[in-house]
């Protein structure tokens, strides 16, 4: 992990707050096991500031605006990439970022902790016939959203690895 000088958020574990316009950013870092929230739509610059401040999380924002206020060099992470990818890739350089750290861990809704899903939670969660015959399932229980190893995890699995190579490529 590499040290950001003068940074007041801990760099271990890792938390961020992601603006409203990486949307797609936080839920990767989600995916990948991060405690990872996001504002409500709207929020005031200052708000988002003052939140990361008190949780002790990294702002992660693509807007330039949030670098005027005085305490961004320590809570802020400005990414300049264009896209989406550019941004991932600009973070896991800048933050030595492991994208296979706890993959999964967490619900890319929500932030939630998953866990292990119950027989009742397999059947309140994912109503109908034939239900979830995987051997193992994951449940967030403030979504009631289920969770399993398929064709969509292995492809995610397979981008997190793409993106970790990022680091040895620096």
């Amino acid at each position: 992990m590499k040290l950001i000088e003068g940074s007041l958020c801990p760099l271990a574990p890792l938390r961020f707050l992601c603006d409203e316009m990486l949307i797609n950013v936080a839920q990767w870092l989600r995916v990948a096991g991060y405690d990872t929230s996001l504002p409500a739509p709207g929020s005031p610059d200052r708000q988002l500031v003052d939140c990361s401040r008190a949780e002790q999380r990294w702002l992660v924002t693509a807007d330039a605006d949030l670098l005027e206020f005085a305490c961004a060099p320590f809570y802020v992470l400005f990414l300049s990439g264009r896209d989406d990818q550019a941004r991932l890739r600009e973070l896991t350089l800048r933050l030595d970022l492991d994208w296979c750290l706890a993959p999964f861990s967490r619900c890319k809704n929500c932030n939630t902790p998953l866990h292990t899903a119950s027989e009742r939670e397999k059947q309140l969660f994912h109503p109908g016939p034939g239900g979830v015959s995987n051997d193992t399932v994951w449940a967030c229980v403030t979504c009631r959203q289920l969770y399993w190893e398929g064709s969509h995890v292995r492809r995610m699995r397979s981008r997190l690895e793409a993106m970790n190579a990022w680091r040895d490529s620096h």
